[in-house]
C-alpha cells in the first residue's frame, strides 16, 4: 500500500512539474515571439525578486496578458484563477489543468476556486488574479470587485500588481489578429503582507482600484506608439454597434481600417496611434471606443428608463453544462430571451419540452462573453451557453444586464 501511495505522489508531483514548466516555457516562447524587435518594455521597482508565497493582480488588456506575467515570473510559476469556461474545451482544458490553473464561475462568488487559491498560497506559491473578471471591453479599466479585498485579507500574502499598457492595441478581445505595436508592463509591490492582513477593507479595495486603472487611449496620446495593422478596425463593430449620425443600432459595420454604417454611411478610420477619425468633414464619430462605448451606455440607460421597457432577443441554439464540470451539451435549437427591470428570462425548447429559465437581475452583474452571437450564464443548477441569432446584440444585452444590476445595486 506504501508503494502505491508513493508511486501516486511522486506521478502527482511529476505532473505539477510538467506542467509549470510547459507554462513557462511557452509564456517565454510566445511573448519572445510576439515581443521581437524590442516592442516590450518592463519596468520593475520591487527591487530583490519576492519570494512565495505572494498574490499577483493584473490589469487585463489582452490574452497575452497571463503570459506576460508568467514571463516577468519565471522561473517561478503563477496559478491563474481562469474562468471555468474554458475548462469545457477539450484541449484547453486539459492543458489548464496541466498547469494548475483554477478554474472560477465567472462574475459569481466561487468557493471552490477561493479555497483552491488559498491552498496554494498556503503550500508557498504564487497566485495570480485579474480582478476586472475578463479582457478590457473598450481600453479601459472595468469593474473591480469589492470581493478582491476581501481575498486578499484573508489570504495575508505579499501582494504584487502587473500593469500592462498598450495590450488592447495589440490584441483587443474584439479582433481575430494580433496587430504588432509597443506594449509597456510595469511591477510594483502593491501591499506587504502586514498590510494586506490589517488595512481596512475599503482602502484595500481602493489601493487596488488606484493601482490597476488603466486607460489605453490616455496612456497612447502621451506615449504616441504606432499600431498600424492594416485590419486593425475588422470586427470592433461587435462592441460599437450604435451610429452616432442617424443613432440607428445594430447598423455598423467594420472592414480593414473602416467602421462606417450600413444605414447613412457615416463612418470613421483608425489611425496609426488606434484614434477613430471622422472618413470626411461630413462624418460623426467618437476618438476612441472608450467614448464611443460610454455613449452607447447611456443610450441604453435612457432606453431602460422607461418601467415597461423589454428587450426580446431570438435565440437559434442553447447548450446546458453543470455549474463547475464538464462539457457542454445541446439542448435546443430556438427559443427567445426576454430582459425586463426584474431579470433574464429564456423561453423555449430545452430537451423537446417547452421550459422557462430567470436569472434575476440581483444576481446578474454580467454576462460572460466574446461579444460574437453567444454568451454564458449560470443559476444555481445549471451552467447555459445561449447563441442569438443577430451577434450584435450581445453587446446591448450585456450593457443592459450590466446597468440594470448597478441600478439595483444602488438602491
Amino acid at each position: 500500500m506504501k508503494i502505491k501511495q508513493r508511486i501516486s505522489f511522486y506521478r502527482c508531483w511529476l505532473r505539477i512539474k510538467i506542467g509549470a514548466l510547459l507554462q513557462i516555457t511557452l509564456s517565454y516562447i510566445l511573448v519572445r515571439w510576439l515581443f521581437r524587435g524590442g516592442r516590450l518594455q518592463i519596468n520593475n521597482s520591487t527591487g530583490e525578486a519576492l519570494q512565495p508565497p505572494f498574490l499577483v493582480l493584473g490589469n487585463h488588456t489582452s490574452n497575452i496578458d497571463p503570459a506576460l506575467v508568467q514571463f516577468i515570473l519565471a522561473p517561478q510559476p503563477c496559478y491563474f484563477l481562469t474562468t471555468n469556461f474554458y475548462f469545457r474545451h477539450p484541449l484547453w482544458g486539459k492543458l489548464l489543468r496541466l498547469a494548475g490553473a483554477i478554474p472560477k464561475v465567472q462574475f459569481l462568488p466561487d468557493l471552490r476556486a477561493a479555497h483552491r487559491a488559498l491552498a496554494l498560497l498556503n503550500q508557498d506559491k504564487i497566485v495570480g488574479i485579474f480582478p476586472e473578471g475578463r479582457r478590457s471591453i473598450d481600453g479601459s479599466c472595468g469593474d473591480i470587485p469589492y470581493s478582491i479585498a476581501r481575498f486578499i485579507q484573508k489570504a495575508n500574502v505579499p501582494v504584487l500588481t502587473v500593469k500592462t499598457q498598450g495590450g488592447y492595441f495589440v490584441w483587443p478581445r474584439w479582433s481575430s489578429s494580433w496587430h504588432p505595436g509597443q506594449v509597456e508592463v510595469t511591477i510594483n509591490q502593491l501591499l506587504t503582507g502586514q498590510e494586506a492582513a490589517t488595512l481596512p477593507l475599503e482602502q484595500l479595495h481602493a489601493k487596488v482600484r488606484e493601482a490597476l486603472s488603466y486607460n489605453d487611449y490616455d496612456w497612447n496620446r502621451q506615449a504616441g506608439h504606432d499600431y498600424s495593422h492594416h485590419r486593425a478596425a475588422e470586427r470592433l463593430d461587435l462592441i460599437l454597434h450604435q451610429c452616432p449620425r442617424c443613432l440607428r443600432e445594430r447598423s455598423m459595420n467594420s472592414q480593414q481600417n473602416r467602421l462606417y454604417c450600413q444605414a447613412c454611411g457615416n463612418a470613421a478610420v483608425l489611425d496609426r496611434y488606434g484614434f477613430l477619425q471622422p472618413a470626411d468633414a461630413q462624418c460623426i464619430t467618437f476618438a476612441t471606443p472608450v467614448q464611443w462605448s460610454a455613449w452607447q451606455r447611456q443610450q441604453m440607460l435612457s432606453f431602460l428608463k422607461n418601467k415597461n421597457f423589454r428587450l426580446r432577443l431570438p435565440v437559434k441554439e442553447i447548450r446546458v453544462a453543470d455549474p463547475l464540470y464538464g462539457p457542454y451539451r445541446r439542448c435546443g435549437n430556438s427559443g427567445q430571451v426576454n430582459l425586463y427591470q426584474e431579470g433574464l428570462y429564456f423561453h423555449g425548447k430545452i430537451d423537446g419540452q417547452m421550459k422557462d429559465l430567470f436569472f434575476p437581475i440581483e444576481r446578474l452583474p454580467t454576462v460572460s462573453t466574446e461579444f460574437n452571437y453567444d454568451f454564458e450564464v449560470c443559476d444555481t443548477h445549471n451552467a447555459w451557453w445561449i447563441f442569438l441569432e443577430e451577434r450584435q446584440q450581445t453587446i446591448r444585452l450585456e450593457n443592459a444586464i450590466a446597468l440594470l444590476h448597478q441600478v439595483r445595486s444602488s438602491r
